[in-house]
């Protein structure tokens, strides 16, 4: 005797996955959350994409800050001899701040044109019937905290120009 999961599949006679058939079948609702739940995982890969691009902005940003800072302060306080000229000094914090804010953009632009896509693609399925009607992809969290990092950015360069007297 077979179990009712060793059956055979029969081919689909019904193409509208919506039809009473299709949602007769419970194999067609746990497809429907399995895609749905591929989605959300592949949004959440794209929100550690991004954190990632973050986390190497900050370092960047922050290492061209601390460049920038201690000759300042070597200079000013310590009267230390020239071992950097200012320029290079200046000019090694502000490339460093500058390439963090470059990284950190491509990857929000990235990072936004991959969620509309996304958005778009679940769109599409969602009106074959094939995700589950509640499914929704919010706005990122990572999203919001990046565009903070780089306004920070924008403010530790306006600093550095400020601190070095070129306004």
């Amino acid at each position: 005797m077979m179990a009712d999961t060793d059956r055979p599949i029969e081919p689909a006679t019904d193409l509208d996955w919506r039809g009473a058939a299709a949602l007769a079948d419970p194999r067609v609702e746990l497809a429907a959350v399995r895609t749905g739940l591929a989605l959300e995982r592949t949004r959440m890969n794209a929100d550690r994409t991004l954190m990632a691009v973050m986390r190497t902005a900050l370092a960047l940003i922050g290492f061209g800050l601390l460049v920038f800072e201690y000759f300042h302060f070597a200079r000013e306080k310590l009267g230390n001899a020239e071992v950097f000229s200012d320029a290079a000094a200046r000019n090694l914090g502000f490339g460093l701040v500058g390439l963090g804010l470059g990284v950190l953009a491509l990857g929000i632009v990235s990072h936004e044109v991959f969620l509309r896509r996304l958005r778009r693609q679940r769109d599409a399925l969602a009106s074959r019937g094939l995700t589950p009607p509640a499914l929704d992809l919010p706005g990122s969290i990572a999203t919001t905290l990046a565009v903070m990092l780089f306004v920070f950015g924008v403010v530790a360069i306006i600093r550095m120009v400020y601190r070095a007297g070129l306004l």
